[in-house]
């Protein structure tokens, strides 16, 4: 091998030996490198096997940031088809770009939203949720025996506030009950604001036993086991909108659909005596039931749908007579008496007068009395007329009579007994007997069978007559029959 002209690898690329100074001869331009090299064949062959090899390389990156720009379009392209979603049927979504809601209420259907981190689609479910209440106030028992009778409940002594559930009510009294409740999420923008969905069911049940705790206690437990007028609509009303006032101030979204109560009981150490004060009641109540409606058939058989009116006059009838108030007593007397005899009805009780007085006179306004006040008018005055006929009949009867009597005394009270011996004969129950004058004869003798049968025939043809009356009276009583039987109404 041949020694490499410079023994500084500098001097090869400035052409310069070690015996030249930096500042002697000729200095070469500023900035060109050397036009030739020389190398030893070693070198020069190492030299030939790398630029393959870096050739390859090259290639292999190339290749490599290709398929790397290609992965990256990809990703970038699944990340934006991510975006679009499937809003299912009985949800809305909102669309949140940069943490704010851009689209709301979107209906069912296929949407866009900007992917996650910069936005996404939240979906809220809009259909009804039924919360259980069916513990919370209820004595402990196990899940499946939630459903028991009432008489199975635990007769314990004492109740035990962190196990058994109850309610206070007004009169200072303790009660369980048992609520069926329905919401939606109608506000889906304030719901997916203001309610998380880890805790949304403790949110409204706390909102839903909120309103049951305040609505039991301003009421009386009588009222709660037996409730009075509006039954315990007006009580679940009441707890329902208790209940929604307090989501609405959390501005949840929600809207409580339904809010019922179901069971309801006394503590079951006092179930026996409660019952015994709630049957007593309710026979009290049911006597009560029947006597106005007997009261109430009672007046529509005597005078029909002018009963109530008739009623109210002879009640200001008997407050004129109490205050000495003659001219409306007489006033009111007349008004009656226009009634009784059929006229219609076509009076005013004044603006002074009741409402349901008002609309009583409204509702019989043109109506005609009825029944049997009616019938015992008319047959006082069929009675009346029969009875001056039949009085007038006798005068004329004792006046020919006595012009008999003056003429011929004899043979008038002759052909008079005569008269009243036939009459006597012709009745059905006496029986004629003939006997010889000699009264030392004695006779034993039986009853006429043909004339007992007679007898007989009569008596059972005035029982059918009886009977026959007794099915029309009945007949026009039950026309005037009020149904008093219990109505469920669906609420």
């Amino acid at each position: 091998m041949t020694e490499p002209p410079f023994d500084n690898p500098l001097d090869e690329l400035t052409g310069r030996g070690d015996d030249e100074a930096p500042g002697d001869g000729p200095t070469a331009p500023a900035g060109r490198a050397a036009s030739v090299r020389l190398r030893d064949e070693g070198a020069a062959g190492e030299a030939a096997l790398m630029d393959p090899a870096n050739q390859s390389l090259a290639d292999a990156l190339r290749i490599t940031f290709f398929l790397l720009q290609a992965a990256m379009v990809v990703l970038a392209a699944l990340f934006v088809f991510s975006g679009f979603q499937t809003v299912r049927e009985g949800e809305r979504g909102i669309s949140v770009l940069f943490g704010r809601a851009v689209s709301t209420n979107l209906e069912p259907g296929f949407h866009f939203a900007a992917p996650y981190p910069f936005g996404e689609l939240i979906k809220v479910d809009t259909g009804n949720v039924a919360p259980q209440i069916d513990r919370s106030f209820w004595p402990a028992m196990a899940k499946d025996q939630l459903d028991a009778p009432i008489e199975d409940l635990p007769q314990r002594g004492q109740l035990d506030p962190e196990r058994d559930g109850s309610l206070m009510t007004a009169d200072l009294n303790i009660a369980h009950t048992q609520w069926q409740a329905v919401y939606r999420r109608v506000n889906p923008v304030e719901y997916a604001r203001n309610i998380l969905p880890d805790q949304e069911n403790d949110i409204v049940r706390t909102a839903l036993e909120r309103g049951v705790v305040r609505t039991i206690a301003t009421i009386p437990i009588d009222e709660l086991l037996k409730p009075q007028e509006g039954g315990t609509r007006a009580i679940s009303d009441r707890a329902r909108d208790i209940a929604q006032e307090t989501l609405d101030r959390l501005n949840a979204g929600i809207q409580i659909e339904q809010f019922e109560i179901g069971r309801r009981t006394p503590p079951g150490s006092l179930l026996r005596k409660f019952r015994a004060v709630l049957d007593a009641r309710s026979e009290a109540q049911k006597a009560i039931t029947e006597a106005r409606g007997e009261r109430d058939q009672d007046l529509n058989s005597a005078a029909g749908e002018a009963s109530g009116v008739l009623l109210w006059l002879i009640g200001r009838y008997e407050m004129a007579i109490e205050t000495q108030q003659d001219a409306m007593a007489v006033e009111v007397l007349a008004s009656i008496d226009s009634i009784l005899e059929g006229n219609p009805i076509e009076l005013d009780p004044g603006p002074d007068a009741p409402a349901a007085t008002r609309a009583m006179f409204a509702e019989a306004r043109g109506r005609v009395a009825s029944g049997d006040v009616v019938q015992v008018i008319q047959n006082a005055r069929v009675d009346g007329l029969a009875a001056v006929q039949r009085a007038q009949g006798d005068l004329e009867m004792f006046k020919a009579k006595l012009q008999q009597f003056g003429a011929n005394p004899d043979l008038m009270i002759r052909r008079d007994w005569a008269s009243a011996w036939t009459a006597f004969q012709s009745r059905d129950f006496v029986q004629t007997m003939q006997l010889p004058f000699n009264p030392k004869v004695e006779l034993w003798i039986n009853e006429d069978p043909d004339i007992l049968k007679d007898m007989d025939r009569a008596q059972k043809q005035r029982e059918r007559l009886k009977t026959a009356a007794e099915r029309e009276r009945k007949i026009r009583e039950d026309a005037y029959k009020v149904d008093t039987s219990t109505v469920i109404e669906d609420r």
